[in-house]
């Protein structure tokens, strides 16, 4: 198969096999609009994401898998990093991509937000139980034991509260248990092993 690949949008990707691992890179190519870059920009990595994991069946892909997506000038301050286990092969999914999607930038963005100083975000697939689990774990604040029992228990906690100054963990992760429970999945909260915080997404394997 041939090493670029083009998008809908003019962008590309270059997807370069090596003996370790697997490098893929995001170009703009033809869609260089400079109105609104940074949207267009984010439209591009959404694209990239879709095709890469399409790619990435089609060609047997496993392992580690770097994918280099187009600056959005966060980069440094929220390095995302995947880190799925190299022995996994092919999780699938029966479901809506853009809502499976949705789900996981929404958790990317919660991150981001509970840490306005930066921190490192992870996200990797496993696969065990007879299901596929997507792990987003940040190494930021984190969340005490008091906030975890709260999430877990509590779902309106999750809403934002106007008349408090402590950021709750808003409207989106209620959004992402939505998006798990019409996949007959489920989402767990949990403090992540570099003493952030992780949510895992299961869904069932058919």
């Amino acid at each position: 198969m041939r090493e670029r690949v083009w998008l809908k949008s003019g962008a590309y990707l270059i997807i370069q096999p090596t003996e370790a691992l697997t490098v893929i890179d995001v170009n703009t190519g033809k869609n260089i609009a400079k109105k609104e870059m940074q949207e267009n920009f984010l439209k591009v990595n959404i694209e990239a994401a879709e095709e890469i994991a399409r790619q990435l069946r089609l060609r047997n892909i496993s392992g580690i898998v770097i994918v280099d997506f187009i600056n959005l000038g966060m980069e440094e301050k929220y390095p995302i990093e995947w880190n799925t286990d190299e022995a996994l092969t092919a999780c699938v999914i029966n479901g809506d991509k853009k809502l499976l999607l949705r789900a996981v930038g929404n958790l990317i963005a919660n991150a981001q937000t509970h840490n306005p100083k930066g921190c490192a975000i992870s996200v990797r697939v496993e696969k065990s139980d007879g299901n596929c689990k997507i792990i987003i774990e940040d190494n930021g604040v984190g969340v005490t034991d008091e906030k975890l029992e709260k999430l877990r228990t509590t779902p309106h906690y999750m809403m934002s509260d106007s008349g408090t100054d402590e950021p709750r963990h808003g409207l989106g992760l209620l959004i992402v248990g939505q998006i798990a429970a019409v996949h007959n999945g489920s989402v767990t909260f949990d403090q992540g092993k570099q003493g952030g915080f992780a949510v895992t997404l299961s869904f069932p394997i058919p």
